[in-house]
């Protein structure tokens, strides 16, 4: 036996050294890389960096909402603007760059400023709760995937320069903003992408303005070796100085300053081994805040250390597995939560299985912990393939942890609750697609109930803390379609949501059976695109529909069409003038109740591009 041992290990041994070998000796080659999972059985909208660039967009809030997803904004540029995915928002709707989350350990949402829209390689909006990659920490409404830029065939440097006014005489230019990106390849195998951005906002719209000065900067350094393997350092910086007015008729403006640094080192293997491949990622995420009103000054510090893992087996006959595992370390030093370091992590594995050339099965399964709290979350979907038509079914349970607010707040009137569990639920999704060539048209209609929703409310000491009170029942139709015309001279897109909720909280008789507040029946978008020799012509149209501005429902804010339209000229050579009108119609609309929105604005905008051979 012990001799038994002996050889194996001198096997073991001698394909070690063979694998170590070949990684460093084979051929460079390049292929096209793909650092997002490809995952057909997602509710999936994805924009490329084409896509993206032609839009002429300020931020990626604007790109959402292109999507039809509803924003819930306090303002413009800069300002706090949340997505709602199937009626769920803030820590639910996940973000993931290059495969680690980045939402806010403290209050669960996301700076959105803090990406510069030139750095994406592409975006993937996952709508409803099931998913099935092995790096999206279970979310609950969603997920939107961000891919960075990694690999460049030829040096580019490109700059673009907007300015954009809302036709007031004391500010005829309100916002100014400049960017500057540069990509080459420094040898064979070293890529080098940079850029950086800075903006300058007044915001000049309403009484009270709602200045934002901030700059962000990206430098990534990738390196390809051995048959496709790469290491990547990327750094992404963001700092802000915002002016934050309060709601309407409020003289109590804050002044908020934020330092935001995400430092990641990613090692991707391929070739090492013919069976699998593997993906380290190492992250470094910092969010500092300083803010201050008339009633108090915080400050805010966190940080996080993330690990994670994937491993892709190669599809072995008609079966594939992903598996992988995020641990996650956060100190938060806050004078509103104290100083605390918690410990969470996910293990996640998905096995695929093709039972014949028309039925496939996914089952995503993972265990999530965080602190003292643990729990599984159980996923399976069916996919018939009957080309052109896909169906498929799934059902998932949901899972969300409380936030370090949630768990820790403390103001005057205001106390976290450490005793608080998970948020859960269940949610089952049946979609329908067609895709042909030049037409695409899918609906999905879910179903999710949702039990210990943390809520804020008062209790027997008049103290007002989060509690699992709230549960609610959804009921919703996704609708997305697109078909190019004329060799894409036209194209016409158009995503819609029609959402149906009830509140099921029976100790709270005033509520039960209510929608739940800011939730809009109905959100849709028609984006067309008109594509001529000499000008790109795209005109978007965003509808949202009621919302009632608490859950007793006894007042709502009104239904808002935005119509935007953007044209750039194409036909020279390294220039490129466009010019951007938002809200066309100089709608009068609010977001949030008593936050009042920027009527008509017009940008001015031009964008160069330089390609040359290193």
């Amino acid at each position: 036996m012990i001799q038994t041992f002996r050889v194996k290990g001198k096997i073991l041994l001698f394909t070690f050294i063979l694998s170590t070998s070949l990684l460093y000796s084979q051929e460079i080659k390049l292929p096209q890389v793909v650092t997002y999972i490809p995952t057909p059985l997602e509710n999936k909208i994805t924009y490329t960096e084409e896509e993206i660039q032609q839009k002429n967009l300020q931020d990626l809030p604007q790109l959402l909402q292109t999507a039809g997803i509803q924003l819930l904004s306090y303002g413009p540029y800069g300002l706090e603007q949340k997505p709602s995915i199937r009626g769920f928002t803030d820590e639910t709707v996940r973000v993931l760059i290059d495969g680690i989350c980045v939402n806010n350990p403290q209050t669960g949402t996301f700076e959105f400023s803090t990406i510069n829209l030139n750095s994406i390689e592409k975006i993937e909006i996952t709508k409803g709760g099931f998913t099935e990659g092995t790096d999206d920490e279970d979310a609950v409404g969603g997920v939107i995937y961000i891919t960075t830029k990694k690999q460049v065939i030829k040096s580019t440097l490109s700059t673009n320069t907007d300015i954009t006014t809302y036709f007031k005489l004391e500010t005829p230019v309100d916002t100014v903003s400049q960017s500057i990106n540069f990509s080459t390849p420094i040898t064979d195998r070293l890529f080098l992408n940079t850029n950086a951005k800075a903006t300058f906002a007044q915001n000049n719209f309403r009484e009270n303005p709602a200045d934002v000065h901030d700059a962000q900067s990206n430098l990534q350094l990738t390196d390809y070796f051995g048959n496709g393997n790469s290491i990547t350092l990327s750094d992404i910086f963001y700092a802000g100085y915002k002016k934050i007015p309060g709601p309407l008729y409020s003289r109590n403006n804050g002044t908020q300053k934020d330092y935001n640094n995400n430092l990641s080192l990613s090692l991707f293997t391929p070739a090492l081994s013919p069976f699998f491949t593997l993906k380290n990622s190492l992250f470094w995420l910092s969010n500092t805040r300083f803010y201050s009103d008339q009633a108090e000054n915080s400050h805010h510090y966190i940080n996080s250390l993330k690990y994670n893992l994937t491993v892709d087996f190669l599809s072995f006959k008609n079966i594939k597995e992903i598996a992988g595992f995020t641990l996650d370390y956060t100190n938060l030093d806050s004078s509103n939560d104290g100083k605390h370091n918690q410990f969470s992590g996910v293990l996640k594995e998905t096995t695929k299985i093709t039972l014949s050339p028309i039925f496939s099965l996914s089952i995503p399964i993972a265990i999530k912990f965080m602190s003292s709290n643990t729990g599984f979350t159980p996923k399976a979907a069916i996919s018939v393939n009957l080309e052109p038509i896909n169906i498929t079914l799934s059902a998932y349970r949901m899972l969300q942890f409380p936030t370090m607010d949630d768990l820790y707040w403390q103001g005057i009137g205001y106390h976290g609750n450490p005793e608080l569990t998970p948020e859960d639920g269940l949610g089952t999704d049946f979609s329908v697609s067609l895709k042909k060539t030049n037409f695409y048209i899918s609906s999905t209609i879910f179903a999710n109930y949702y039990q210990n929703k943390i809520q804020w409310a008062s209790n027997e000491n008049n103290i007002w803390m989060p509690q699992n009170l709230a549960s609610a029942f959804y009921l919703g139709v996704d609708f997305s379609s697109s078909i190019s015309l004329f060799s894409n001279m036209l194209c016409f897109e158009f995503q819609g949501e029609y959402l149906y909720t009830r509140l099921l909280d029976k100790s709270n008789e005033m509520t039960y059976g209510k929608k739940i507040m800011w939730t809009p029946d109905f959100t849709a978008s028609l984006t067309t695109t008109l594509n001529l020799d000499f000008l790109r012509l795209i005109l978007t149209a965003n509808y949202t529909g009621k919302r009632y501005i608490s859950n007793l429902n006894l007042s709502y804010l009104k239904p808002y069409i935005l119509l935007n339209i953007s044209t750039e000229f194409t036909k020279t050579k390294y220039v490129y003038p466009y010019i951007s009108i938002n809200n066309l119609l100089n709608t009068k609309y609010q977001s949030i109740d008593n936050y009042p929105m920027p009527e008509i604005s017009i940008t001015l905008g031009i964008k160069s591009k330089i390609t040359y051979n290193k």
